[in-house]
């Protein structure tokens, strides 16, 4: 059974016409997420996770994180133990100027089918409300606040309930710099 992602549904709801509009201020560059989230489903499963990272010697664990960092993601423990989780990823001058928002959500698999719809909207922030359907036909309906948008950062916040249970994300964009070197997609 395939799994609506978590990645997939903050960027599903930033791909609407009218956050694509918020997020054109945005430069071109090789940007970084960092989000966290929490879903009741997955609560053992992420204290586990957090379990052994703080666990781990600290040359394994430099090992790993090296690794990830390599590859343009990573882990770290968040606040209360949270596992934090970090992305990074290239935004080309085409992605901004997408007016569909679609470029948003490239390298991620598309397992669901969303139809997101603006509820309120400023010049800097949007509130999205999607209700996603997986490919079993399960449901989940999320809502989102992207905010604080300029050139170099946005942050975003979801709720969404769905098969799995309530979940949270809490995630926060910034740029890098103007190329692209290390961007994992």
């Amino acid at each position: 059974m395939k799994r609506i992602s978590i990645p997939m549904i903050a960027l599903v709801v930033v791909a609407s016409a009218s956050a694509a509009q918020i997020l054109q201020q945005r430069k071109p560059g090789l940007w970084e997420i960092q989000y966290t989230a929490q879903d009741s489903a997955h609560a053992s499963e992420q204290a586990e996770m957090a379990q052994k990272l703080a666990s781990m010697p600290p040359e394994q664990r430099a090992r790993m994180e090296a690794y990830l960092k390599e590859r343009g993601s990573g882990m770290t423990l968040g606040p209360a133990g949270v596992p934090t989780m970090v992305m990074r990823f290239c935004l080309t001058p085409q992605d901004v100027a997408d007016e569909s928002g679609h470029a948003f959500m490239k390298g991620l698999s598309r397992n669901a089918a969303c139809d997101p719809h603006v509820v309120a909207q400023s010049a800097s922030e949007v509130h999205v409300h999607a209700v996603c359907r997986s490919e079993n036909g399960a449901t989940s309906e999320i809502d989102a606040r992207i905010y604080d948008v300029t050139a170099d950062h946005y942050a975003v916040d979801v709720e969404g309930k769905g098969p799995r249970g309530d979940m949270h994300m809490e995630q926060k964009a910034r740029r890098l710099s103007g190329d692209c070197k290390g961007a994992s997609y």
